[in-house]
């Protein structure tokens, strides 16, 4: 853990590589990518380009979920979160992180066809209650850090070369944009100490294996 954790401090106080954000067609290209995954495993899962900062926390990619199927959203265009977050990238690691980053959307989506819930914002009437906004923000965070863990997963399966790198890249945006429903550096650092393991099975199943070591 020493060594992951001296790696995650160099990644945070190196300079950043290059002040270049990714293009659209960038973030496009890593979401049709994964869109073909998903639906090679038979997810109905489709894509859908807009623009502006209009997804929730202002995420280049979300996924929306309705009626059993997935909308892969990109949202990249005049979008300044999608500027800040392509720029921190080491620019040979950026378009394997980009498609890393929406195969944790299709993460999410594998997770929401299984009837896991979702929605990510308390009613008023209960979102001042400590413990169950402590319980909403715990079971938020397990969405992500399995959305998290099949990225890993499918880093491991098929770029292992670069598996470390690209984990030391997530691990910098994750730090860098860190609150209590997204902190996933628990199993980040779990999946950093293993390397990439991978056991030729299900990619979903492997990422649950991930997901089931830390709670």
């Amino acid at each position: 853990m020493n060594r992951w954790l001296a790696a995650l401090a160099l990644a945070l106080w190196a300079p950043c590589a290059s002040a270049e954000s990714a293009t659209e067609a960038e973030w496009i290209a890593a979401a049709t990518a994964a869109v073909a995954y998903g639906q090679a495993q038979g997810m109905p899962i489709s894509l859908e380009v807009q623009s502006g900062a209009g997804l929730s926390g202002h995420t280049p990619v979300g996924i929306w979920s309705a009626d059993g199927r997935c909308t892969l959203v990109v949202s990249a265009r005049d979008n300044p979160t999608a500027d800040r977050v392509s720029a921190m990238i080491a620019p040979e690691l950026r378009a394997l992180f980009l498609a890393g980053a929406a195969m944790h959307e299709v993460g999410h989506c594998h997770r929401r066809l299984q009837g896991y819930p979702h929605n990510e914002k308390l009613l008023p009437v209960v979102a001042w209650i400590g413990p169950v906004k402590t319980w909403f923000n715990r079971r938020i965070r397990l969405e992500e850090a399995y959305a998290d863990m099949t990225e890993v997963a499918w880093l491991a399966r098929h770029h292992p070369d670069q598996y470390a790198a690209v984990l030391q890249e997530i691990v910098k945006v994750r730090t860098r944009f860190l609150e209590p429903k997204h902190d996933t550096l628990p199993w980040l650092a779990l999946a950093m100490a293993d390397g990439p393991h991978d056991d030729g099975k299900d990619l979903f199943a492997l990422a649950d294996q991930h997901l089931s070591r830390y709670r």
